[in-house]
């Protein structure tokens, strides 16, 4: 229904132009590579391509982002893929150059000269730190002596007391107080900052020895001649000297941000080229080469086509396009990867068919279906106007505060509304059935009319279950079990008959010759269904079957029995709805009890809105599991495998796990 026809695609030609190409399709997002071999399997050019390992613009453009993130500066935004990427597409200041002209070994050079600058500004700016650390250390160090009456060269010259000035994390701080706690040592803390904490330690001069290995063991950066330092008299002049080193940090620390502001155009053109590099040797990265020449291979829409194929003449004159269509390659075993493409509303239901399994290839795609079909068994079990509107609400606000995500958050939002439309039909507003009058039925008062209609939704849902698995069948030409399976043609015939039989007796209405008849049609195609193998063989000779006459005659037994469960089981959509009415009616009967005790208006609202928001939340839970049960158990079950690839092109923005990558 919606699984988009595939292409095999493969561009041979001279590497310029392959990658002039590549560009083009990355900006396209529809191509997926794949290895050459597929496509060139058995021609003599596979057995000369060689494929490279690596992509060597990753290193480039990792160094190139290190310098951003340290100038603090967002990737150029110039066309950006969407408001929030950042990442350039392709301009026409790109478009000028030609890939031939770009020399990687000249572009690493700028950007080793850029990272290297790059280095000696962090190393300064680390430099600076730690010397206003180690000068603000023994500043408050002073100030603590001082305030006690004591000079600070007479405690930091002293023979009999080792006294040490660092920094540590956090984490370790803690850990050197639990430790310290039990040695002969005294801490002293001076002050935190940037998540570090600066301290005096102090200990007698014979544990020096396990007192530096205590040290050594927390991690602590220590300040080796401040204490030497101080015992010269060296801090005199600490807080001009403070004030000088705070003004460097902030020259220091603008430098990289003043560097790029002042050539802005030079970096972003150099960034957009270097991650155009980087994205087109992604793409090329399953590709190969040979000589001067290269080539690319991959999976995009056969729609598609026609647009490579004018790219290639407009930017790739000397490129050879080799197509082949996905049936074609798919017969002789290649996996091809599943595109979905739906309506706006049904894609909201795609995830829905994830959760259970992406079509293969060659699938029919239900997500159609299950928009419609997941709607009506949602309302049908919860129709209520005042939930459905709650749903809908709470749906919306859990999505804002990302509690829930997307996919989900869609799917929700559109059964509430579902919820709504059939609150309308229920007549029921918060389970109240007097404030609107019901459009259709009330399901407490007219029990004799859900009931029926419930199993005649589920005999509706469970053959186009089989009438899907009958054309999934044909398609594959399969015509044996197409037509002569329980779950095939002669399937379906029985069980709309038997339905028909049951029926008509119940009533009364068939005459007795009429029941032979019935009885005599329902054994033949029973007959037929256990001669199913036998008979498929004969008819279609190229056809084997598999299974064995035993194991054929249990399997049509199962079939018989599933029809019979299946149809039973869609009797929940009418119990839920009823039960929904039924946890109502005992809120409202339990508000009205607690109305009669002291401040019972006040206890009855609680009641209310305690009793409908559990039937919101788990009632609603409750539904949704029983929905997808009769979607993935009555109805992908009668005709839906599973077991697709993704399609996933390469596309101009890098995904997150290859930012993880260059991480």
């Amino acid at each position: 229904m919606a699984v988009v026809r595939m292409a095999g695609v493969s561009l041979v030609g001279p590497r310029d132009e392959i990658e002039a190409m590549a560009l083009g399709l990355l900006k396209a997002g529809d191509f997926e590579p794949m290895s050459p071999e597929v496509m060139l399997s058995g021609g003599r050019l596979s057995s000369r391509i060689r494929t490279p390992q690596s992509n060597r613009w990753d290193v480039l453009l990792e160094k190139l982002e290190r310098l951003r993130g340290l100038a603090g500066t967002p990737a150029p935004g110039r066309r950006a893929l969407d408001g929030a990427s950042g990442v350039p597409f392709p301009d026409n200041s790109f478009s000028d150059v030609s890939f031939s002209e770009i020399s990687f070994s000249k572009l690493e050079e700028r950007v080793n000269r850029l990272s290297r600058l790059a280095e000696v500004w962090r190393a300064r700016l680390e430099h600076l730190r730690m010397e206003y650390g180690r000068c603000r250390a023994m500043l408050e160090f002073a100030r603590a002596l001082e305030a006690l009456g004591l000079p600070p060269s007479l405690l930091a010259s002293s023979p009999c007391c080792r006294v040490v000035l660092g920094s540590l994390t956090g984490e370790n701080w803690q850990r050197l107080r639990e430790i310290a706690s039990a040695a002969p040592v005294l801490l002293l803390p001076l002050f935190e900052n940037e998540g570090r904490t600066t301290v005096a330690a102090f200990c007698e001069a014979s544990y020096s020895a396990a007192f530096e290995k205590l040290l050594a063991g927390v991690h602590m950066r220590v300040f080796e001649t401040a204490m030497r330092e101080l015992a010269a008299g060296g801090g005199a002049q600490l807080s001009d000297r403070l004030d000088f080193l705070e003004a460097e940090i902030g020259r220091c620390r603008d430098m990289p941000t003043l560097y790029t502001g002042e050539n802005r155009f030079e970096l972003e053109r150099l960034y957009g080229v270097v991650y155009a590099m980087q994205r087109v040797y992604s793409l090329c990265r399953m590709g190969g080469e040979f000589g001067d020449m290269a080539v690319v291979s991959g999976w995009m829409p056969e729609e598609a086509c026609g647009e490579l194929r004018a790219l290639a003449g407009r930017e790739a004159p000397h490129t050879v396009v080799l197509t082949e269509d996905g049936a074609s390659l798919e017969s002789k075993g290649s996996e091809l990867p599943t595109l979905l493409r739906n309506a706006p509303v049904a894609r909201r239901f795609q995830e829905i068919v994830r959760l259970y399994s992406l079509p293969s290839y060659s699938e029919l795609d239900p997500t159609l279906v299950v928009s419609v079909s997941f709607c009506l068994f949602f309302g049908f079990m919860f129709g209520d106007v005042g939930h459905g509107l709650a749903l809908i609400l709470g749906t919306w606000l859990m999505e804002r505060r990302g509690w829930m995500g997307r996919a989900l958050a869609s799917v929700m939002k559109v059964a509430g509304a579902s919820a709504v439309l059939f609150g309308i039909l229920y007549g029921s507003v918060f389970g109240s059935e007097e404030l609107i009058p019901p459009l259709w039925i009330s399901p407490m008062k007219h029990v004799d009319t859900l009931l029926p209609v419930a199993v005649g939704v589920g005999i509706a849902f469970l053959s186009l279950g089989i009438l899907l698995r009958i054309r999934s069948l044909a398609r594959r030409r399969e015509w044996g079990e197409a037509l002569f399976s329980p779950e095939g043609v002669t399937g379906l015939a029985f069980y709309w008959l038997a339905l028909a039989f049951g029926v008509l007796s119940l009533e009364g209405t068939l005459a007795p010759w009429e029941s032979r008849i019935f009885i005599a049609v329902l054994a033949l195609l029973f007959c037929a269904m256990l001669l199913g193998n036998v008979l498929a063989r004969s008819m279609f000779r190229g056809e084997s079957v598999d299974e064995g006459g035993v194991v054929h005659l249990f399997s049509v037994f199962h079939a018989l029995l599933n029809f019979i469960s299946n149809t039973a089981s869609f009797v929940r959509l009418a119990a839920f709805a009823l039960n929904h009415a039924g946890l109502c009616a005992a809120v409202f009967m339990l508000g009205q009890m607690v109305e009669r005790v002291p401040g019972g208006k006040v206890f009855h609202a609680l009641v209310l809105v305690a009793g409908h928001i559990v039937i919101i939340g788990l009632e609603g839970l409750i539904v949704f599991i029983q929905t997808l049960r009769l979607e993935y158990y009555e109805f992908f079950g009668k005709f839906y495998h599973g077991g697709g690839r993704e399609f996933r092109p390469v596309l101009w923005r890098r995904s997150a796990q290859e930012r993880g990558r260059a991480d």
